[in-house]
């Protein structure tokens, strides 16, 4: 129990979708409570066959809504409640069934909408669907966002500047991708842009919000020597040039199953820490330093690092981190921080 969850607020109390892999069915259980410190009893919304895997939970014309996988038929499906609390739920609908189609299914609001964007999984493209109605019981016709290689691995949609937009795993080159429609129902897309690629395979597990007015992306980091945690914010507020990605933990292997939101007022990502089997939660805190001097000195045999600031705000400690060439990978090289 418990396997792709999806939290969303729904009528005011927290709720999650997921799927049930003991009775392979898809569940849906909301809190009693504003916060969460109580649970009703999980409700099974769909158990025709293998049902529930790659949730997505939103709020749908008033009402909470599950896009999902149906692994048995591999198809896409939708289902929304009839009410807004989810205590029942309406008819599954399938939203595209033509061949094996609808992993990692992505669900957002578009112009009024529901709509979703996911992975046809038989040539790895990124697709994506909107519903034709408010409501979501009639759906038009999928548009191909990007099918070079093998991409649409893992997106996550949310509305850029107006638009919807979607960032995903170009999983054939092993890069983070993003690409935003050139309208606000998403009838045209724009063209794709690799947003990371400095790495040998980073994207997968991305999850996309508005920070700051820009569109921003949490990702996961999957080389062999170097499991990790990103981020990347745009420039702009269409998402048209990324700034430098940031390792934000590389604390063992790290960074996968992120979620990124804005948590009193800055970016923070929820994610799995696969070394150690925790969850974890990492966000942005401002962190000012006066640097007055830094010295590496060459020993007989080691090299002597030393500086000094002048005023520091927020700040923990330190690490150092080392690369053979300026704009190298660096990998940290001390095993804990050094105070303040």
């Amino acid at each position: 129990i418990g396997w792709y969850p999806s939290l969303a607020i729904v009528d005011g109390n927290p709720a999650i979708a997921y799927y049930d892999l003991t009775n392979t069915n898809l569940k849906y259980v909301r809190a009693a409570d504003a916060s969460g410190t109580t649970w009703g009893t999980p409700i099974t919304v769909d158990s025709t066959g293998t049902v529930g895997e790659s949730t997505s939970l939103k709020v749908v014309d008033g009402n909470p809504a599950i896009a999902y996988w149906d692994s048995a038929n591999k198809d896409l499906k939708y289902v929304r409640a009839t009410d807004t609390t989810g205590a029942t739920w309406g008819t599954p609908i399938t939203v595209v069934s033509s061949g094996d189609i609808g992993w990692y299914p992505s669900l957002a609001i578009v112009d009024g909408n529901p709509a979703i964007a996911y992975c046809y999984n038989t040539s790895y493209d990124l697709k994506y669907i909107r519903a034709t109605n408010t409501s979501g019981s009639t759906w038009g016709t999928a548009i191909t966002v990007d099918s070079t290689g093998n991409v649409g691995v893992m997106p996550s949609l949310n509305v850029v500047n107006g638009n919807p937009a979607i960032s995903y795993s170009d999983y054939g080159n092993t890069n983070l991708k993003y690409a935003r429609a050139t309208d606000v129902s998403g009838s045209t897309w724009g063209t794709p842009i690799t947003v990371d690629s400095t790495d040998t395979s980073v994207g997968l597990y991305s999850s996309l919000n508005i920070v700051n007015g820009n569109p921003a992306i949490s990702y996961y980091c999957d080389e062999v020597t170097l499991k990790n945690l990103k981020y990347v914010r745009a420039t702009d507020a269409s998402g048209s040039t990324w700034g430098t990605a940031i390792r934000v933990d590389s604390i063992a292997a790290v960074g996968q199953y992120t979620s990124l939101a804005i948590v009193n007022g800055s970016p923070a990502i929820s994610y799995y820490d696969e070394t150690n089997g925790n969850l974890k939660f990492a966000r942005d805190v401002v962190t000012y330093i006066v640097l007055v001097s830094f010295q590496a000195l060459a020993q007989d045999s080691y090299t002597l690092v030393k500086w000094e600031t002048g005023a520091e705000i927020a700040n923990a400690g330190f690490h150092l981190w080392r690369s053979t060439s300026k704009d190298g990978v660096y990998q940290r090289v001390t095993g804990f921080l050094i105070p303040s």
